[in-house]
């Protein structure tokens, strides 16, 4: 099974809305919560209040995992947030998941304040998930963070299915570090481990512009491989091809450009425009073109994002802003992934 991790966005949720249909029972997205900015916080009952709808038209059926620490990440306190009603973020988000017959596992952080954690603990689901950030410890630490959740998993029903979520993100690390962690959060016993990592670059700026650039290996994706010659049940997830980032301030779109991240099945490639300014809207109809001609290109009908990209370079569309290429990047290298996997 492929566990992708996926963030609250339209472009996003657009990649998964569009897989093909053998697809969808293939993966179980990890979706980061929508976060609350600051200036928000005292709104933030409302902006969740569409939560079930927005994910029911966009996941569907699938089964996927919804991180509610992603939430409260922004915000400098940690404290409590309830509704007008008295219910907290988690009662109240799983509460609008649930009307929508969504099927949810609620995840927290191994750093999760305790009311968060309590309330996933507590919710009465048949199935959680831990997303324990291994890149932001050394090694020493994992025998810590272990004590700490099998406390707190002890609150549990023994019959809850338990996902454990290794993120070792884009972290240089070796295979005993990793194996070293595996095996130390196995004894948790856990339904599933997933390996969750990228080595696809957090930007585009070692990409040349007008023109397709070999970026990066597939790292991330061969080290699952190796390591699941040891660990026969661990599962892999990655970032997809949208990294964290940090929020750009004063973008210019005149001084921006078009990008595709293409993923083959060994390599992670960046198809860049020419500066807006320059002319980037149209020299984007002959990068796309560029993809197409490649021999890795799998042909449109592989899956939307292919789709997209051969309407572009046929004319038939054209890509005119920054979110287009996001959904067409994400939704190929889904599928991708899968077909690999």
């Amino acid at each position: 099974m492929y566990y992708p991790l996926l963030k609250y966005g339209n472009n996003e949720m657009k990649a998964l809305r569009e897989l093909k249909d053998s697809s969808r029972s293939k993966l179980v997205p990890i979706i980061e919560s929508k976060r609350i900015k600051p200036v928000n916080v005292d709104k933030w009952e409302a902006a969740f209040n569409t939560l079930g709808n927005y994910l029911k038209e966009r996941v569907k059926t699938i089964n996927f995992i919804y991180d509610f620490n992603c939430a409260i990440e922004e915000l400098s306190s940690k404290e409590e947030l309830l509704t007008s009603k008295g219910d907290n973020l988690v009662v109240h988000c799983m509460n609008k998941l649930l009307e929508n017959e969504l099927s949810v596992t609620p995840c927290f952080h191994h750093d999760s304040p305790d009311w968060l954690i309590n309330s996933i603990l507590n919710s009465g689901t048949k199935s959680i998930a831990i997303r324990i950030r291994c890149h932001d410890f050394q090694e020493p630490f994992d025998r810590f963070v272990y004590s700490k959740l099998k406390e707190d998993l002890s609150k549990l029903e023994p019959t809850v299915e338990l996902t454990i979520i290794l993120d070792f993100f884009n972290s240089k690390t070796t295979n005993d570090r990793i194996q070293s962690a595996i095996k130390t959060f196995n004894d948790l016993n856990p339904t599933n481990i997933v390996f969750l990592s990228t080595s696809c670059p957090e930007n585009a700026s070692d990409a040349v512009a007008h023109g397709l650039t070999l970026v990066n290996s597939r790292h991330d994706l061969n080290t699952y491989f190796e390591l699941s010659k040891e660990f026969e049940k661990l599962h892999f997830g990655d970032y997809a091809t949208r990294l964290k980032g940090e929020v750009l301030t004063g973008f210019n779109y005149n001084n921006s450009y078009f990008k595709i991240f293409y993923t083959t099945e060994t390599d992670y490639y960046i198809a860049k425009s020419k500066l807006i300014r320059d002319g980037g809207e149209e020299s984007f109809f002959e990068i796309c073109q560029q993809i197409i001609d490649q021999d890795f290109y799998p042909g449109e009908d592989f899956s939307f994002g292919d789709l997209e990209i051969k309407k572009c370079a046929d004319k038939k569309i054209t890509i005119s802003d920054h979110q287009a290429p996001i959904a067409i990047s994400v939704n190929h290298h889904i599928e991708t992934t899968i077909n690999q996997l």
